[in-house]
């Protein structure tokens, strides 16, 4: 090498040094404002010293698929890269830009070097008259942000290493200075935002480095004190308010630093202005590496005005609450006050009734009874739909029969429809559970209103409750409720309103049928409680059918018959009935069973299923009979059938009207095994078959069953504890038409007192009393009693608000009758509640045949063991009493739990005959095995005569 050239290399080398270190320091001071000036500047030095034809900066937008020059220079003479500053596709040079993110730069001797695939960056180049270029990325801590790229339009360059290294450090400084700057714009921009945000809330912000210290403050928190931000920022309290004020900001600070956490706190404080003002403050702690409090951040909010609404509208609730409180008082009293002259007035018509009376009287108190009716409805309906309207009805959840509840609704209204001469008949369709979890009263309260409507508006025709089970999904039965009617119907413009309170189909309805158009409101909002909806379908003058659905938890699917039948085989039933939905509904009864059913519409067709059947293996055996067909009575057909010898074994059952008065005697000369009262139920049914076929050992030959009747066998033992003396008249005297007589008790402690010295089956008890109310005095009984006995009790009380069954259940009372009394439920329930007693006479021969066998295997003395098996037979009677009462309600549950008590207390004192018959008794009750367990507890009862 040349002198010459060394001199040349060593001034490139001086100057490449020169811009390095000019280009650093200068950029370290670089901000926005001279930013362009000085890049530009530093272009034009490293073109001079490269001697490049062109330079240029391009950086990446929001939106890295485009990109935009931000800087350029060009040598006198040479075009610039782009004449405007405008946003441009990244991928219009696609091999470039993969090339710059996968390396630390592009260089590029000559253009006619390109490789093949950079096929749209040759063709820009060619286009441009680039000859050489090598293009450095520019990138920041997130990656890379743009480029910069050196072009030579003249000549072609080989790239050495000190230069490239040269402008990558230059253009570093490049990407440094931007990143710096676009922060410093970025944090300018935030802070900025912070402060409009901060100065413009109407929330107090503040911080605090201390607990009397400022850091900054917004405008809202020094105006609420009438000062300037710069009056407060970076200041002690003490030296910017007054003492009072300044304490008080000191107290409140002090607990908010002390609680080291977000906290919250009020804080009543004079404003500018002089006023007392209630502030809510939130602080938050700002914490430095150490975890130390370094700030705390303070909000605050002036909630003097809601403070004060809110004390307004808890004022307004508690005395919205005393009204709703003084409105259920004064419901409750007028509840207990109607009823109790209700209460006489019914009682006294019953009474009267049973007197000898004109026929003129006699029609005279069927008026006056139905007035009470509808007075009692009227009742009712108004405290039930206050109840709704308070948001006090709330819905029991207990364990019932569903069919049972259904059939009591239907039989509730049977004698109303009868009198009209109407059929009314159930069909509770196959899948239809037979035990559920709800509120049976609330459901029957629904059919009982929409079957009363159809009663009230049917003239002639017909009335069928159908009852489906629509689906059943994880133990939840969605059941479908049908009541229709053939009666006046509704009109279109009218069924929109009849769901609403006080509304009925029109003004005409209520002058021709009364009520209070309450019912079907109520109802609507019965079913919404219970998960369901409620709608009715209706032709005016052709009749209609309410719908509604309701959703119950399953307890017990629908009940296996098949064990009562199991013994009959081929067993047919024939169903004469002129009624289509009759036969249908009493047909459906036998789904689940052994017995085949066949049907006849009339007399006629009757006789002749059973002498076309009478050789063939659908011979009939039993036939069930309505009273009332077209062609021929009941009682004609079953004198027909009697004059033909190969039908005189059929076995006849007879349906009658609920309101036709049936004489037994009569019954069997024309032939009739059982009769029934329509509209029939399927277990009453089912029963009566079994008897009349011998399936149960209690059935005789001359025997005809009578539902609905007390026992006359039986003598309850009855107290009745009632102040009012009109009531207790009432009692008495209705008690005396069934022959039956009762202790009476005016107040608790007389009631106490009679309990002390007698045993009862039953207590009515009244709840409002003088001396002690019936509440009290049920607890006394209960905590007496305790686990030695149970009185059954039962409330009468003239109150129906919402709890006063709750009450009078926790108070320990059984059940709870509403007053007026209706003395159906009342006899029903003495029925239910009246223990088989007999005298201890009765049972000598347990002591006798047990009494040496009990003193040989123990060791006790004679005397003691005749004592010990005395207390014995004091307690069969109630033992067997609730073993026949489980039996009949088919409670195997119950049946197992007392058959193990009198198979503990046999098998303790030894005696074997009875302890081995109750082992087999239990074990029969938990297999549900009911023929074995009546077979069981009749050798049990004749044991012990």
């Amino acid at each position: 090498m040349s002198g010459k050239d060394i001199e040349i290399n060593l001034s490139y080398s001086n100057g490449y040094i020169k811009l390095i270190h000019k280009t650093i320091k200068k950029f370290i001071n670089v901000d926005e404002a001279n930013y362009q000036s000085e890049l530009k500047r530093t272009l034009n030095e490293i073109g001079v010293i490269f001697d490049f034809d062109r330079i240029y900066i391009y950086y990446f937008s929001k939106d890295p698929s485009f990109m935009q020059i931000d800087c350029q220079w060009n040598k006198e003479g040479i075009r610039p890269k782009r004449d405007n500053k405008e946003e441009e596709v990244v991928y219009a040079l696609p091999w470039l830009i993969r090339a710059i993110k996968n390396g630390e730069y592009v260089a590029i001797n000559d253009v006619k070097e390109l490789p093949p695939e950079a096929i749209f960056e040759a063709e820009s180049f060619y286009a441009e008259g680039i000859k050489a270029s090598i293009i450095i990325p520019l990138k920041n801590e997130n990656g890379l942000i743009g480029f910069v790229g050196y072009e030579s339009l003249t000549r072609t360059i080989t790239w050495e290493d000190n230069q490239i290294q040269i402008l990558k450090e230059v253009s570093m400084s490049f990407a440094h200075t931007r990143n710096k700057i676009e922060k410093l714009k970025a944090y300018e921009a935030t802070v900025k935002g912070q402060a409009i945000l901060l100065d413009n809330s109407q929330s107090q912000i503040w911080a605090l480095s201390n607990v009397t210290s400022y850091e900054t403050v917004n405008e809202a928190h020094a105006e609420f004190f009438g000062k300037r931000k710069s009056d407060i920022e970076y200041q002690d309290l003490y030296d910017v308010y007054d003492i009072d004020t300044a304490n008080k900001l000191a107290k409140v600070n002090w607990k908010l630093f002390q609680k080291n956490e977000p906290a919250e706190i009020e804080l009543e404080i004079k404003n500018s202005k002089g006023e007392n003002r209630l502030l809510q403050i939130k602080s938050k702690p700002q914490r430095d590496a150490a975890d130390n409090i370094k700030y705390l951040i303070c909000t605050a909010e002036d909630i003097t005005e809601q403070r004060k609404t809110e004390t307004e509208l808890y004022k307004a609730k508690e005395l919205a609450e005393a009204a709703n409180i003084a409105k259920s008082q004064f419901l409750a009293n007028m509840s207990h006050e109607i009823r109790t002259p209700l209460n006489g007035i019914f009682g006294f018509l019953q009474l009267l009734e049973l007197t000898q009376l004109s026929s003129e009287q006699r029609e005279f108190i069927r008026e006056a009874k139905s007035a009470s009716d509808i007075l009692l409805h009227i009742i009712n309906d108004i405290l039930d739909f206050s109840k709704i309207e308070a948001k006090k009805l709330a819905m029991e959840k207990i364990k019932f029969n569903l069919r049972t509840t259904i059939e009591d609704a239907v039989s509730l209204l049977a004698p109303k429809a009868a009198e009209k001469n109407l059929e009314i008949c159930t069909l509770i369709n196959e899948g239809v559970p037979e035990e559920v979890i709800g509120d049976p009263s609330r459901l029957r309260q629904i059919l009982n209103n929409l079957i009363s409507n159809a009663v009230k508006f049917t003239k002639k025709g017909e009335i069928s409750v159908i009852v489906d089970c629509l689906e059943d999904n994880n133990g939840i039965a969605n059941l479908n409720f049908e009541v229709k009617d053939t009666g006046i119907g509704i009109r279109r413009e009218h069924m929109d309103t009849i769901f609403q309170s006080f509304s009925q189909a029109d003004a005409s309805t209520t002058r021709k049928y009364g009520g209070t158009g309450l019912g079907l409101a109520i109802s609507n909002e019965l079913v919404k409680m219970m998960g369901g909806v409620i709608s009715v379908d209706s032709i005016y003058g052709q009749g209609s059918t309410f719908k509604f659905n309701i959703k119950l938890k399953v307890t017990k699917r629908a009940a296996d018959y098949k064990f009562i039948f199991e013994k009959l085989n081929d067993i047919n039933i024939l169903i004469v009935d002129d009624n289509d939905n009759n036969r249908k509904s009493v047909s459906s009864y036998f789904q689940g069973t052994k017995l085949n059913v066949i049907e006849a519409k009339d007399g006629n067709s009757a006789i002749t299923a059973i002498l076309s059947n009478s050789n063939t293996k659908n011979k009939i055996s039993i036939a069930v009979i309505d009273s009332q067909m077209t062609d021929m009575s009941g009682y004609e057909l079953a004198t027909a059938l009697k004059t033909i010898p190969s039908t005189k074994e059929v076995k006849l059952i007879l349906l009658t009207p609920v309101n036709q008065k049936v004489d037994s005697e009569i019954l069997k000369e024309y032939g009739f095994a059982a009769y029934l009262a329509k509209p029939v139920r399927k277990h009453d049914l089912l029963d009566s078959i079994a008897l009349v076929m011998g399936l149960k050992k209690e059935y005789k030959e001359e025997q005809i069953i009578i539902k609905n009747t007390v026992k006359d066998c039986l003598k309850p033992r009855i107290l009745l504890v009632e102040d009012n003396k009109m009531n207790r008249k009432i009692v008495i005297n209705m008690l005396k038409t069934r022959s039956m007589t009762c202790d009476v008790a005016v107040n608790g402690s007389e009631a106490l007192k009679a309990l002390s010295e007698k045993e009862y089956d039953i207590v009515f008890m009244d709840c409002q009393m003088p001396v002690m109310d019936g509440y009290e005095c049920t607890s006394k009984i209960r905590l007496i009693e305790g686990d030695k006995k149970h009185t059954t009790i039962i409330a009468m009380t003239a109150n129906a608000m919402e709890g006063d069954s709750e009450k009078c259940i926790e108070a320990g009372m059984d059940y709870y009758i509403s007053k007026p009394i209706n003395f159906e439920i009342m006899f029903n329930m003495i029925e239910e509640n009246t223990k088989e007693r007999k005298s201890m006479d009765n049972y000598n021969s347990i002591i006798d045949n047990n009494i040496d066998n009990l003193v040989r295997e123990t060791g006790l003395d004679k005397e003691d063991a005749r004592e010990i098996l005395e207390d014995y037979i004091k307690a069969m009677p109630d033992l067997f009493s609730g073993i026949s009462e489980s039996i009949d309600k088919r409670d195997f549950n119950k049946l197992a739990k007392v058959t193990h008590e009198l198979k503990g207390s046999s098998g303790t004192l030894r005696i074997v005959s009875i302890y081995e018959l109750a082992i087999k008794l239990e074990e029969a009750a938990k297999k549900q095995e009911l023929d074995e367990c009546i077979s069981l507890f009749i050798q049990i009862k004749d044991l012990c005569q």
